[in-house]
C-alpha cells in the first residue's frame, strides 16, 4: 500500500512539474517575441552603437506597436547562430544578413520571400539603390532582402612611404606586377636583416586574386569545389611568394602580426581592405598620409564586395511591422544616418553620390570615389557561398591549406588538391540534410530536462514533510 502511494504521488510531482516547466518555458520563450519586434545584426562597438541609434529613432518617432530591441553577436559565428536559431523556431523578426549566406537562408527556409510584399506596397521602390546590389538580393528571380549597405575592397596605402622612394601613387593601371615592383623597393630592414617594414599585405583578398587570374574556389552553381585548377593555383603561388621568396609581405603562420596596427604603425605600406577600416586609419596615421586606389589587376580585371542586406524572417509574426522598420532602415533617412559613422557605405545613390559620402567627414582627404567606381567590377568578397557550404567551411579549409604550404607539407597543387576533396564532401553532407523543424523535440528534450532534475528536490521535500524524522 505504501508503496503505491509512493509510486502514485511520484507519478503526480512528474506530471505537475512537466506542466508547470512546459508553461514557464513556452512563457518565456514567447515573452521576448510578444513584447518587440526583434532585430538581429552583428558588427563592431561603432557599427553596434550605429544601429542602436537607428533603432531608438525610429522607436521614437514611429511609435511602433511593438518596439524594436537589437541582438547582436560575433560576426564570426553570426550564421551559425542563426541557423540555431532557426532549428529552435526562435528567429529574430527583421535579420541583417551577407549577401553570401542568402542561398543558404532561402535554402533553410530561414528568410522571408518579399516578392509579394513588394508587389503589393506601390509606394516603395527599388530604383534608388544601386543597381550592382540588387541581383545578390534574389534567388531564383525572387527577391529575399533588400540592400542596406557595402564596401568594396580597395588598396589603402602610405603617401609617404611612396614619397619617400619616388613611387608614384597606385592608380587603375596597376597589375600584380607593378605591385610587386613597388612592394620590394617599400619594404626595409635593418642592419641585420631583420625586415622593419613590409611593403605590403594581399592575403585578404586571395580569394579575388584567385578570380582575377581565372580561376574560382566553387563552380558558377555553387555546389562543387573547383580550386584546384591551374589558374587557382597560379594566384595562391603568387600570394604565397610574396612571403616566403620576395619577402614583401607576412604569410599566415605570423598570428603576432596585426595587419591594421602594422599598417596604421608606419610598419606596412600597402594593404587591401574594406572602408571599415578608413575612419581609423585617418585617426591613426598623420593627416593626409593615407589614401586608396583599386586593388591591381591581374589576367582580369575585378574587384571585391561585401554586401550587406535587410531580410524579414519566415519565422516572424510580425511580418507588416517587420516591412515597415525594415523599410526605415533603407530610407533616405536611414540610410544618412548609417552614413555619419563612415564604417559602411550606403545603398541608396542618392546618399553615396552626394558630399555626405564623397566628401565624409571621416575621410575628408581620401578618394572615396574609389570605393563606388570597384562596385561595378567586383565579385563577392571573400567567397559565393550558394546553398550548401558556410563561409566558416570554406575559410577554415583556405587556412590549412595556406599552412600546409607554407609549412612545406605539400606542394599548391596538392594542398588545393586536399581543400577541394574535403568542401566538396561537406557538400555533399549537406545535400542529404533536410531544413531542420525540430522545434517540438527541442520544447520537449528541455522540459523534460528540467522536470528530472527538479522531480528528486520535491519528492523529497514531500517525505519530510510526511516524515519529518526521516533521514
Amino acid at each position: 500500500m505504501a508503496g503505491e502511494r509512493t509510486s502514485r504521488t511520484m507519478f503526480i510531482v512528474f506530471g505537475l512539474l512537466f506542466l508547470a516547466t512546459a508553461v514557464l518555458f513556452l512563457t518565456l520563450s514567447s515573452e521576448t517575441s510578444s513584447q518587440f519586434l526583434v532585430f538581429s545584426t552583428w558588427g563592431t562597438a561603432t557599427e553596434v552603437e550605429s544601429f542602436q541609434k537607428l533603432i531608438e529613432h525610429y522607436n521614437t518617432t514611429r511609435r511602433p506597436k511593438h518596439r524594436v530591441k537589437l541582438s547582436h553577436g560575433e560576426q564570426n559565428q553570426y550564421t551559425e547562430r542563426l541557423l540555431v536559431q532557426a532549428a529552435a523556431r526562435s528567429l529574430p523578426d527583421v535579420i541583417h544578413l551577407d549577401r553570401k549566406d542568402l542561398p543558404l537562408f532561402v535554402r533553410k527556409g530561414i528568410i522571408h520571400d518579399l516578392t509579394p510584399i513588394l508587389e503589393r506596397d506601390s509606394v516603395f521602390s527599388l530604383e534608388g539603390f544601386l543597381p550592382a546590389l540588387l541581383p545578390g538580393c534574389q534567388d531564383h528571380g525572387r527577391y529575399y532582402a533588400i540592400p542596406h549597405n557595402f564596401s568594396t575592397m580597395v588598396l589603402y596605402f602610405n603617401k609617404d612611404h611612396f614619397d619617400a622612394e619616388g613611387i608614384p601613387y597606385p592608380d587603375s593601371t596597376w597589375t600584380w606586377d607593378t605591385l610587386l615592383r613597388a612592394a620590394g623597393r617599400l619594404t626595409k630592414t635593418d642592419p641585420h636583416g631583420k625586415i622593419v617594414r613590409y611593403g605590403c599585405l594581399m592575403n585578404i583578398v586571395l580569394t579575388t586574386m584567385i578570380a582575377q587570374n581565372g580561376g574560382r574556389v566553387l563552380n558558377e552553381a555553387c555546389d562543387s569545389a573547383v580550386i584546384a585548377s591551374p589558374e587557382s593555383e597560379g594566384a595562391v603561388q603568387w600570394v604565397v611568394d610574396l612571403s616566403d621568396r620576395h619577402r614583401t609581405s607576412w604569410s599566415i603562420l605570423a598570428q603576432n602580426l596585426q595587419w591594421d596596427d602594422m599598417f596604421a604603425g608606419g610598419r606596412l605600406s600597402m594593404i587591401a581592405n574594406g572602408r571599415w577600416a578608413a575612419a581609423w586609419y585617418m585617426r591613426s596615421m598623420a593627416s593626409g598620409s593615407v589614401d586608396v586606389a583599386p586593388l591591381p589587376r591581374g589576367r582580369y580585371r575585378k574587384g571585391a564586395a561585401v554586401s550587406h542586406m535587410m531580410a524579414i524572417s519566415a519565422q516572424s509574426s510580425k511580418q507588416d511591422e517587420a516591412w515597415e522598420f525594415l523599410k526605415f532602415l533603407v530610407s533616405e533617412e536611414g540610410q544618412r544616418m548609417v552614413n555619419r559613422d563612415g564604417a559602411n557605405i550606403p545603398a541608396l545613390r542618392s546618399v553615396v553620390y552626394s558630399d555626405e559620402f564623397l566628401r565624409h567627414h571621416t575621410t575628408p582627404t581620401m578618394n572615396n570615389r574609389v570605393f563606388l567606381d570597384e562596385l561595378p567590377v567586383s565579385v563577392p568578397w571573400p567567397f559565393e557561398l550558394g546553398p550548401f557550404v558556410t563561409h566558416y567551411t570554406l575559410q577554415s579549409q583556405l587556412d590549412l591549406a595556406l599552412r600546409r604550404i607554407h609549412l612545406g607539407q605539400a606542394t599548391t597543387h596538392q594542398s588545393l588538391m586536399i581543400m577541394q576533396e574535403n568542401i566538396n564532401a561537406a557538400i555533399r553532407a549537406q545535400r542529404h540534410v533536410p531544413a531542420p523543424r525540430p522545434f517540438v523535440g527541442s520544447v520537449l528534450f528541455i522540459v523534460c530536462g528540467v522536470t528530472l532534475a527538479l522531480a528528486p528536490l520535491v519528492i523529497r521535500f514531500i517525505r519530510r514533510r510526511r516524515h519529518p524524522d526521516a533521514p
